[in-house]
């Protein structure tokens, strides 16, 4: 009998949540970089196999220390993610405990949910006889709140499949199964605004990457070609020339980036075409903030 399910990814920004969800759905739809808070939607992504529909979800990072309008809005959705879960992923790094993993714990200790403890990064430990070490170190009121705790490494896909069959034996069976025919219930607009959100937040200075919002003008599905038109609003006059960059290199390498994801996305050719433009107060505006809703 098939077995299915939400499993939500939580955990604080920067611990490698949408790298983990793009290695379990098999596909690239999240954007992941090194830098925080890049993810701004829950996103799922749903994958069959082995007698079992996971449908992953991809969260916002759970960020209690910043009090504006916009993160409280990031927040929502992401506890809103963790209370319609079946299995609930919290994923910190392996060898610390920190006040901001706290946070996230102390809004999921309680919860009658399967919960699962991920230890992210292990790469990064040379000496792999030191886990178990470290693995006992966890405190003891924070690791039995767990109903498993497994390592993995994004960065190396270990533990991958280890992590997808333990959270197959938590999922329901389901009674009237009916395969989705679909990796996602976001639109292709919505992975196509956020492959260019991805690009930007690689490519450019640290300040800029939090400073601006893509909006998908035209998405038109030809028999060989896709064309798309997209525009990057920025809340600060002076970036403009740092997107766009001398000549347009910079916007060109945006494009680019973008247009590759894309077609791997649709598996047709893809036209993009990028405008920029400024708007200081877009994340003031109902129409924006109803975008990350």
């Amino acid at each position: 009998m098939i077995v299915g399910g939400n499993i939500s990814i939580v955990g604080k920004p920067n611990v490698g949540k949408s790298t983990l969800f793009n290695l379990l759905v098999k596909k690239h739809l999240a954007g992941a970089t090194r830098k925080p808070q890049t993810t701004r939607h829950t996103i799922d992504g749903i994958l069959t196999e082995d007698q079992a529909e996971f449908v992953f979800i991809d969260t916002p990072g759970l960020n209690f220390n910043i009090k504006k309008d916009f993160n409280r809005f990031l927040n929502k959705n992401t506890l809103g993610a963790i209370y319609d879960s079946n299995v609930i992923l919290h994923l910190i790094k392996y060898n610390k405990v920190d006040k901001d993993d706290m946070k996230v714990f102390e809004n999921i200790k309680d919860l009658d949910i399967p919960k699962i403890l991920v230890l992210n990064k292990t790469d990064l430990l040379k000496d792999k006889n030191k886990l178990m070490g470290i693995l006992s170190e966890i405190p003891e009121e924070f690791a039995e709140c767990y109903n498993e705790i497994i390592p993995v490494s994004s960065k190396k896909a270990k533990n991958i499949d280890k992590l997808k069959k333990i959270i197959k034996t938590f999922l329901p069976k389901e009674k009237n199964y009916s395969k989705q025919d679909i990796i996602s219930h976001k639109s292709f607009e919505f992975f196509i605004a956020e492959y260019i959100r991805e690009s930007c937040i690689r490519y450019l200075t640290e300040e800029i990457p939090y400073s601006f919002h893509v909006e998908i003008n035209k998405f038109e599905d030809g028999e060989k070609i896709v064309s798309i038109a997209a525009t990057i609003y920025l809340s600060k006059k002076n970036h403009i020339s740092i997107v766009v960059g001398k000549n347009g290199k910079m916007l060109g390498k945006i494009s680019k980036a973008s247009r590759i994801c894309a077609e791997k996305l649709l598996e047709k050719k893809v036209f993009l075409k990028i405008f920029v433009k400024y708007d200081p107060k877009w994340k003031e505006k109902k129409s924006f903030l109803k975008f990350y809703e």
